[in-house]
């Protein structure tokens, strides 16, 4: 296995990326419908349970200043799920992610990628807190603006315009993750070329693909309360 290069960095959230020196050539497309059981689950399952701790920890955190360990570590169990089923699918990885909810802050490993966090349990900025709240609605509020713009909202007006208020807070990361995947979605169309006739992921491509899976996984790790940091904007 070649280790992709990673620059350390001091964010909470890391995330390192195993490269396989070869990979079979038809799992750029294989990987896409294998993981589908996973893509499934995460946005169901997964994603209705962090949605019900999210807004406990919110509460918890804004009266108590503590975020309680247990939900952090599901959190970041959270974090780490969604990053491995992205990295299997854009088949930065040919190991399958396992089917592992047990919570725990540390990467168990086994799948290919390792995102490990070190949550901030104590002395959590409330302030900051109070307005992250709206944090994973970040993405709706992009969606929000273009709809005023164009046209094509399905809600009323107001309603956009007071997410886009509310979400303000999180806009400049949600637009740079936005910047990186329109860039990895490139990158990994031009790796789904090379990867196929070749078997390798030219260097430039892969980190772009994976740059994309790093900036998710740390915005996600912020909005989820696991760190008081702001995602730094970088894909390493």
């Amino acid at each position: 296995m070649h280790r992709c290069s990673v620059r350390r960095m001091s964010y909470p959230a890391t995330i390192t990326i195993d490269r396989p020196e070869r990979m079979a050539n038809w799992r750029p497309i294989g990987q896409v419908i294998l993981v589908i059981p996973q893509y499934v689950f995460l946005h169901t399952v997964m994603n209705i349970a962090a949605s019900v701790t999210a807004v406990y920890a919110w509460f918890s955190v804004l009266f108590t200043g503590k975020l309680p360990p247990g939900v952090a570590a599901f959190h970041a169990t959270y974090v780490r799920y969604r990053a491995r089923t992205f990295s299997y699918m854009a088949f930065l990885t040919d190991q399958y992610p396992p089917f592992d909810m047990k919570p725990s802050a540390q990467d168990p490993g086994g799948a290919g990628i390792s995102v490990n966090i070190s949550p901030r349990l104590e002395g959590m900025n409330r302030l900051n807190v109070l307005f992250r709240f709206i944090v994973p609605f970040a993405w709706l509020t992009l969606i929000g603006m273009l709809g005023l713009m164009f046209g094509f909202a399905s809600l009323p007006a107001w309603v956009w315009i007071v997410e886009l208020i509310l979400g303000a807070v999180l806009i400049p990361g949600a637009v740079f993750s936005m910047v990186v995947w329109a860039i990895s979605s490139v990158a990994s169309i031009l790796g789904l070329i090379a990867v196929t006739l070749t078997g390798r992921w030219p260097d430039g491509l892969f980190r772009w693909s994976a740059g994309w899976v790093r900036v998710d996984a740390r915005l996600w790790a912020y909005s989820m309360l696991l760190t008081d940091e702001y995602p730094p904007f970088s894909i390493d």
